[in-house]
């Protein structure tokens, strides 16, 4: 089997087994930040896992020999030709078509990727900029729901009272502040090339409104009123996002995000949890490294 094939699924496979992970322990903590964290480590770890080869240091340990002795009695049959390891299936029209699919998919969402990223920078270009209680902000010059791009922030004034700029300039420096336009953007990446997979969406909605969870605490702690803020929120639901790669103030469902808001803080007994992310990334790697020896 081609290498290449071999990454392919691992990747995959391991970004299935994180979401199911992060749905068991991590779901539904008010941890946000260690979330965050979280999410960006299982997705980091989910590319690089298959690449680490230790397995030279891993044959010296008799105890690694004996189980990868058990565990190649369980992997499939190869045919060794002309110096190269192939599957024993051999590759048809059907495998090429399939690849074409995928490749075809994949120049489809980077395209798509491209065309949000140069229509942010263009509006950058367009909007006239104004300092408002110490934030510059692009001015938009139609209705649409307010959003930011790394230290880019657009909102249309005219559609917003005083004390609702004032919660939103909270809510989109936060995301400026933390940066979290690289977590969209990793996220969006990773749905580029793994696009078949169910599951990296899955992961990639959690990344986003696990940011959103974050804003809303920090406008909450802030000081401004917690009622008031979320009636802000529901009048601009029905406002759609003209692009998914910037942070939207109201782009996500608000059901999750008002729950969270009105959620009691988790024990903080509860973040030792966050810690079985260290096993399981070192699990992984062992497992990969394992089958090396195996085969």
């Amino acid at each position: 089997m081609n290498p290449d094939m071999i990454y392919f699924m691992k990747v995959n496979a391991a970004i299935l087994f994180f979401y199911a992970f992060y749905r068991l322990f991590f779901y539904n903590d008010t941890f946000f930040r260690l979330r965050r964290t979280t999410l960006m480590g299982l997705l980091l770890v989910a590319v690089v896992y298959p690449l680490p080869d230790f397995s030279g240091w891993m044959k010296e340990i008799n105890t690694v020999t004996e189980a990868a002795t058990v565990y190649s009695t369980m992997l499939p049959e190869v045919i060794v030709s002309a110096g190269k390891t192939t599957a024993a299936a051999p590759e048809g029209w059907l495998l090429q078509s399939a690849f074409l699919l995928y490749l075809a998919g994949v120049l489809v969402l980077g395209i798509r990727f491209a065309v949000q990223l140069g229509s942010i920078l263009i509006l950058s270009v367009q909007c006239k900029t104004a300092r408002i209680n110490g934030v510059y902000v692009h001015l938009l010059n139609h209705p649409a729901g307010p959003f930011s791009f790394f230290h880019l922030i657009f909102i249309h004034l005219p559609s917003h009272t005083e004390q609702e700029v004032d919660e939103i300039l909270t809510h989109e420096m936060t995301h400026v502040r933390q940066w979290h336009s690289l977590d969209v953007i990793l996220s969006e990446l990773l749905c580029t090339l793994f696009w078949v997979n169910p599951f990296v969406w899955l992961l990639k909605r959690e990344v986003r409104q696990n940011l959103e969870y974050l804003a809303d605490q920090t406008v909450l702690l802030s000081g401004h009123d917690r009622k008031s803020y979320q009636f802000h929120l529901l009048g601009l639901a029905n406002q759609k996002a003209a692009a998914n790669l910037y942070n939207s103030f109201n782009v996500l469902p608000l059901k999750n995000r008002i729950r969270m808001m009105n959620k009691k803080r988790s024990h903080q007994i509860g973040r030792t949890k966050y810690l079985l992310f260290v096993p399981l990334a070192a699990l992984l790697l062992m497992v990969n490294n394992l089958e090396t020896v195996a085969r």
